[in-house]
């Protein structure tokens, strides 16, 4: 009887190290590293942070670790693992998108994303997005939210920025100024809209982008159009 326990006790012991060492073998080693959503952060650059090569277990992968160094890249919100044992991994990340930019001070440039986080600072813009004027403040943070005392200035400036983007201007709007928060202007080449504030932004946008569809050479104009209240016709000035 003791016999037998004890042989027992061998085998499970005996498979219970098998599976160990089959767990550790090369079987589960990561050969393949598959990532979507990937538009700004190169693949290279992600792969790059999940300190992750040929010889790595897959099994005993860190996703938490790999998670942490990889959203250390300002631009990637939330990143996503699943594996597909035995040895492949899928990356899912959702990037940041830049929106726009604010100038810091004179040749310098804080990149900003449709929430208005700070990405990164350059001494240029890379890129065709809108530069904001007329948000003053006295610090940021990378990765944090622009701290703007004129809450109303920073509102509209990001609301704007997004309607923008979602309306195909962001390769033509060039400046943002929220100086007077009643009397916001957005500038096309030299073509200058005054939006007004905060309320009707989705409407005045709109009819910019339609002003601009049927005026296809008004990027090369001065001019002045006046869009505080909507209607039919509007207020267009040339400027000499």
């Amino acid at each position: 009887m003791y016999n037998r326990k004890f042989i027992t006790t061998i085998v499970i012991c005996a498979v219970a190290f098998s599976a160990v060492v089959f767990m550790f073998s090369p079987f589960f080693y990561m050969r393949e590293i598959v990532i979507s959503g990937d538009s700004t952060v190169t693949q290279s650059e992600i792969t790059n942070r999940l300190e992750a090569d040929l010889t790595t277990n897959l099994l005993f992968f860190s996703t938490r670790a790999a998670r942490r160094r990889v959203m250390e890249n300002l631009y990637i919100a939330e990143v996503n693992f699943r594996r597909d044992l035995p040895g492949r991994l899928y990356v899912q990340v959702r990037e940041r998108r830049l929106a726009a930019y604010v100038e810091h001070a004179p040749g310098s440039f804080l990149y900003i994303d449709q929430e208005g986080r700070v990405l990164e600072v350059r001494s240029f813009t890379s890129g065709q997005r809108p530069i904001v004027e007329g948000l003053n403040f006295t610090r940021f943070a990378l990765g944090e939210v622009l701290e703007v005392p004129d809450t109303t200035a920073f509102t509209i400036a990001t609301l704007y920025a997004q309607l923008i983007y979602h309306h195909g201007l962001m390769c033509r709007v060039t400046f943002i100024d929220v100086s007077d928060t009643e009397n916001t202007r957005i500038l096309v080449g030299y073509i200058e809209f005054n939006v007004g504030g905060l309320i009707g932004a989705e409407a005045r946008v709109r009819i910019i982008a339609g002003i601009l569809a049927e005026m296809p050479g008004i990027d090369f104009a001065r001019g002045f159009v006046d869009l505080r209240e909507t209607r039919g016709e509007y207020f267009f000035e040339i400027l000499t």
